[in-house]
């Protein structure tokens, strides 16, 4: 029955069953055939087929008028992200990203120490002058893009931690090392998204990191582009803007919802 009205639909069956599973994977109290039509804008007698084959096969569930996920959908999405890594799926966002802007883009993760952070992934740029860094590199997180992205996502209770038991040294000249002026640029990253860091770490070097998020609102990755200082000072805004908007890509892909960032 169920592959009888599939068919019947012909070509534009399978675009229509994706927009769906999105449509109510975004929205968790389920939604009416009236509302997935006019949000599909699909007509309610073929859609009402597609709403009945994926609830006969698991994909969706009912109660009254209203549809859900089902349970086949969450055991599709766990299976097709439980053999991925947070490289695999990044990667080509990290791809795009850095065609899109022609600088060097990263991946990095927090280490196991909760002090430093190492970048697992890069797409280089291919200008002849460029940013770039050997992949498994360490860095301090007071000092860095990366590391106060990191920083800023925490709990307070690590972030206090962090401050108590690490020496905040100077890097380079402008490298901020009062606690006070950190904890407020840590605000800053919290509230726009995004942090910039213009010479702190490197002097010829300027930075850029957005967080990617989980299902569950936790920080789990840095996604970063890289530039020279000169370049990065005149693009700030549009490199911010770039490094925002793939990593919300990314963390899309892994079932993250604005609403869920942990403050």
């Amino acid at each position: 029955m169920a592959t009888t009205a599939i068919r019947s639909e012909g070509p534009m069956v399978l675009p229509r069953a994706f927009a769906l599973l999105r449509l109510l994977a975004e929205e968790a109290q389920g939604l009416t055939l009236s509302v997935i039509a006019a949000s599909l804008d699909a007509p309610k007698s073929s859609l009402s087929s597609t709403l009945k084959a994926l609830t006969e096969q698991g994909f969706l569930t009912r109660n009254g008028s209203l549809y859900f996920l089902g349970s086949e959908s969450y055991s599709l999405a766990s299976v097709i992200l439980a053999g991925r890594t947070i490289r695999q799926i990044a990667r080509p966002y990290l791809e795009k990203t850095m065609k899109s802007c022609g600088e060097t883009v990263l991946l990095a993760t927090l280490e196991s120490d909760l002090r430093h952070f190492s970048y697992i992934d890069a797409v280089d740029s291919t200008k002849s002058v460029r940013y770039s860094v050997p992949i498994g590199s360490r860095r301090p997180l007071y000092a860095t893009a990366c590391g106060r992205l990191f920083l800023a996502y925490q709990t307070d209770v690590l972030r206090q931690a962090y401050f108590e038991n690490v020496a905040l040294d100077r890097v380079t000249d402008i490298t901020i090392i009062e606690r006070p002026a950190l904890e407020a640029i840590l605000r800053d990253i919290r509230h726009s998204g995004v942090s910039v860091t213009l010479g702190d770490f490197s002097n010829d070097a300027a930075g850029f990191a957005a967080p990617i998020f989980n299902s569950e609102g936790d920080m789990m990755a840095a996604l970063a582009i890289g530039a020279p200082l000169s370049r990065g000072q005149r693009e700030k805004d549009q490199y911010s803007a770039a490094v925002i908007q793939s990593a919300r890509a990314i963390s899309k892909v892994l079932g993250h919802k604005e609403d869920r960032t942990a403050a």
